[in-house]
């Protein structure tokens, strides 16, 4: 199909759009910053029928904090996300997330709501938002549901969202005062390149180097973003000293999942999970110590 056969409808209200999705009956894809949609559409991937562009909806791009929890529009730019003064109080670990995505260029024009909906495991801003026990809210014409985020990916590039229905809010809950987050990730190279692997981590800290728990998701090393239970289990038995950090990153080898494709092999993305992780920790101590 050629680009100039596709059909492109731009819907001025959220309430517009979604009378749009309910009658549409032909292949369509929603689009705003379309940093995703010109790379599929080169592969040949993303061919549909029609194009429903959603730049325009305003109402969808905000930050906000409500009853204790931020809010986030779907179409809130990565560069929205990185200057949020909330969020760089509040959520951190989503800020240096944000600043992962791609080049500047990228970030001003891609969105959170398309990085979700594009449903990657190599997705920058996914693992923080596992960590941050997000909710996505999916609205239809006639009912609205809202989905934990360890539930709304069902594979690669697929998720739970109907047809008929699109993202209208990303809800978060705020790190702690005595929470500290990190974003790490591994890419070919720098600034404009996939995740080989990334990981975001969120630790509870009392004192010195004791650790409450935490919550650690790992990207690009299976179908889906995991958590890694299994290391967020061992955070809380011992201090977190040198040797129990790298005890910790030894379990992450096994705990991942990874494939063999043309960025990496399975073995490497086991030993870069593991180092991301033990240098994600040992960073995170030294901004404890720090505070």
């Amino acid at each position: 199909m050629l680009v100039s056969e596709m059909d492109i409808i731009s819907p001025q209200t959220v309430k517009d759009c979604l009378y749009i999705l309910s009658k549409n009956k032909t292949a369509h894809r929603l689009i705003a910053g379309g940093t995703d949609a010109v790379v599929r559409m080169k592969e040949g991937k993303w061919l549909p029928a029609t194009w429903i562009n959603i730049k325009g909806l305003k109402e969808l791009r905000y930050i906000k904090e409500i009853n204790g929890a931020i809010h986030i529009g779907p179409l809130t730019t990565h560069t929205d996300i990185i200057q949020s003064s909330l969020l760089q109080k509040k959520a951190n670990v989503l800020v240096e997330a944000a600043c992962e995505v791609g080049a500047v260029q990228m970030q001003n024009m891609g969105t959170i709501g398309g990085n979700i909906g594009t449903a990657s495991p190599a997705g920058d801003t996914i693992p923080a938002l596992y960590v941050l026990d997000a909710a996505i809210e999916l609205q239809s014409l006639s009912s609205k549901r809202l989905i934990p985020i360890n539930q709304f990916f069902t594979g690669p590039g697929r998720t739970v969202m109907k047809q008929n229905e699109m993202i209208t809010n990303i809800i978060i809950q705020q790190q702690a005062e005595n929470e500290i987050g990190i974003f790490q990730k591994l890419g070919p190279r720098k600034a404009q390149s996939i995740s080989i692997v990334n990981v975001a981590i969120i630790l509870s800290m009392a004192k010195d180097r004791e650790c409450l728990g935490g919550k650690i998701a790992f990207g690009s090393v299976a179908p889906t973003i995991i958590r890694a239970k299994k290391c967020e289990a061992l955070l809380s038995l011992h201090p977190l000293t040198e040797d129990i950090i790298e005890n910790i990153a030894k379990v992450a080898w096994k705990e991942v999942m990874p494939i063999t494709d043309g960025r990496a092999t399975a073995e490497y993305r086991r030993d870069m999970a593991s180092a991301l992780l033990a240098r994600g920790l040992y960073r995170l101590m030294r901004r404890w110590e720090s505070k």
